[in-house]
């Protein structure tokens, strides 16, 4: 009887031996699957980064090929360059699924995409603008589409890009400095310049005459002054309302005029 104890015992054990190692395998597994599953990510998010940095920079030099040949030849060039090192992604999964997040992260920083911790004032009100402008382009986008059935009714359709012209102005007065609007409707620009900021696109500074008796005033050039400014002069010089609203538009859709800056 108590063979038969310790012959239970140890079977028990050895039951306990094999589930262990049934475990650690399937931990063993998992991990495997795991940083399986981080390398394709990697290696897929690199490839899409690198294809498209490779069409841009391929791109920006196409009106500099002499030859159909030549442009085969640079973008053989410029995709071997954008070519993913899969050795170092294999090694390392994980620490390469850091970097690239790492990378992302301060990329959407500094084109404005994540708001920095230490934002003041000033940065707030600048948002809140740049989100009014964006509005007020909107609004003009609908006009235009809904005047679009009263293209053949000339009348109709003028009156309809009225209208929408005046709610949009009226908005844009809500965030306007009437110092700064004077300024701007003088209309006399003496320099442009940017001004560094801790996140996000530099700034396009303009540098006006703000008129007899006061010296140069530098305020920034993407504002609702200066939108105001554009609407009122070309409305004293008599432009229609069509002209003025596609010029806004197009004004609206350009943060900066020292760089591409489409919204």
């Amino acid at each position: 009887m108590g063979q038969d104890r310790r012959h239970s015992d140890n079977c028990d054990r050895d039951d306990d031996a094999v589930d262990g190692d049934t475990v650690g395998d399937a931990i063993d597994n998992n991990e495997e699957r795991e940083l399986e599953l981080v390398r394709e990510v990697v290696l897929t998010r690199r490839r899409v980064d690198g294809s498209v940095l490779a069409a841009l920079t391929l791109g920006a030099e196409l009106l500099d090929h002499s030859s159909p040949a030549v442009t085969a030849a640079r973008a053989a060039q410029i995709l071997a360059a954008h070519a993913v090192d899969e050795v170092e992604v294999g090694s390392d999964p994980r620490g390469a699924l850091c970097t690239d997040i790492a990378r992302d992260h301060d990329r959407a920083r500094r084109i404005g995409l994540i708001r920095h911790r230490c934002d003041t004032d000033d940065d707030s009100r600048r948002r809140q603008r740049t989100a009014l402008l964006c509005e007020v382009r909107a609004d003009l986008l609908e006009v235009v589409r809904r005047c679009g059935r009263f293209r053949l009714d000339g009348v109709a359709f003028a009156d309809g890009i009225s209208e929408g012209l005046c709610a949009a102005t009226d908005k844009l007065v809500i965030g306007a400095d009437m110092d700064t609007y004077h300024a701007w409707q003088r209309g006399m620009v003496l320099k442009i310049s940017e001004e560094p900021t801790h996140s996000g696109p530099p700034r396009a500074m303009a540098t006006v005459d703000a008129g007899p008796g006061r010296g140069p005033l530098t305020v920034e050039w993407d504002t609702c002054e200066r939108r105001l400014a554009l609407v009122a002069r070309m409305a004293r010089a008599g432009v229609s309302p069509i002209v003025i609203c596609d010029r806004l538009l197009a004004d609206l859709s350009v943060a900066s005029p020292l760089r591409f800056s489409l919204r």
